[in-house]
């Protein structure tokens, strides 16, 4: 079996490929007297994956409404609706725009995982944010993953490997900036026990990888019926050799430039939404490790109530800084870095539905 097996790559005739197809062994169930064992793991999953939904939407319901009791017993929405009116646009457009460099270095970083385009890379991560911020429990990713491999032809086993890659990237920046906080400044938020253990597992999994690398070991899987059912062969090996030939240097320049420019954007943005506060690169990069916590908690839809939380509650233990002001400009904040790839994309879903209509009345 080829590293690039044609069963993982759809055709023009499949665009509307189905996740469903990947779970279930043969793309479906097929009407039998006789369950087979791998038809009832599947539908196993998908009993699992239902009833997870809902407990998902029970959590995030019940986590929202202690967000609002909170709010409604501690904030005077009439200061908070006059903090809100004071936000400078400017603060807002500027945030914006530099949001927008770092979603290029964000694509630019999975293109080079991928060996593709920067097109293809920038809106297959676009698209993994946008529905971050739509859905809870990081669903994006999986949507990156299934975007990728329906619309751009990426095998999947390739581009599952890629995610995880960006994630051991980004997991590596934010370890590095943690310690860079910890030397610089006296700072509780930050426990130095629980980043020693992160920046050693961070160092086994990329020695380990890197070793495999520098070997050129590649496992094999055990022949089971059940694995060459579900095309697991295939998916590892597609995933053996994008971490083998993919170059580590550049997507570290990139994970490199994703970080810096976020600090960058978190410095300017609150050094303009709060002018009185002494705020320098130091703090930027605690607020920046704070929200990158927040939303890594699978809770609510972009770490909805979580973020906001987590910054304000920095600003007004640290700064002093009235509640809010400090929820005002948390909004604010978190505006800024989700607006332009929820536009971007309502733009790419909003050109391909008047292709699809287009096609279809001349078709």
């Amino acid at each position: 079996m080829s590293v690039e097996d044609d069963r993982l790559r759809p055709t023009p005739l499949t665009r509307e490929f189905r996740l469903s197809a990947i779970v279930s062994p043969a793309g479906g169930f097929s009407p039998s007297s006789m369950i087979s064992e791998p038809q009832l793991a599947a539908g196993s999953l998908k009993y699992i994956s239902q009833r997870g939904g809902y407990v998902a939407l029970v959590l995030n319901a019940s986590f929202l409404a202690f967000i609002s009791y909170w709010l409604y017993h501690n904030i005077e929405f009439a200061d908070l609706a006059s903090q809100l009116k004071q936000i400078p646009l400017t603060a807002i457009l500027v945030a914006m725009t530099m949001n927008v460099f770092v979603l290029l270095f964000y694509g630019s970083r999975l293109s080079t995982l991928l060996d593709g385009g920067l097109f293809s890379g920038f809106l297959i991560a676009t698209m993994g944010f946008t529905f971050n911020s739509l859905i809870p429990l990081r669903a994006g990713e999986g949507v990156k993953i299934y975007f990728g491999h329906s619309y751009f032809n990426h095998a999947i086993g390739g581009i599952s490997a890629a995610v995880l890659l960006e994630k051991l990237y980004d997991l590596t920046a934010i370890t590095i900036l943690s310690l860079l906080i910890l030397a610089s400044s006296d700072s509780n938020i930050i426990d130095p026990r629980m980043l020693i253990a992160a920046a050693l597992v961070v160092s086994i999994v990329f020695g380990g990888m890197f070793f495999f690398r520098r070997k050129g070991v590649i496992w094999s899987l055990p022949k089971s019926r059940i694995i060459e059912s579900m095309r697991l062969d295939a998916i590892f090996q597609q995933a053996e050799r994008l971490i083998a030939d993919h170059s580590a240097a550049r997507a570290a320049f990139f994970t490199a430039s994703i970080w810096m420019t976020n600090v960058c954007l978190v410095y300017v943005a609150f050094r303009m939404l709060l002018p009185e506060i002494e705020f320098g690169f130091i703090h930027a990069m605690t607020l920046l490790i704070i929200g990158a916590l927040a939303i890594a908690v699978p809770a609510s839809p972009a770490g909805l109530g979580l973020f906001e939380a987590g910054i304000v509650a920095y600003l007004v233990n640290a700064y002093g800084v009235q509640k809010e002001r400090a929820i005002s400009a948390a909004l604010a904040y978190h505006f800024s870095i989700t607006a332009p790839h929820t536009l971007i994309v309502i733009g790419f879903l909003g050109i391909a539905f008047f292709r699809w209509l287009k096609q279809r009345s001349t078709a």
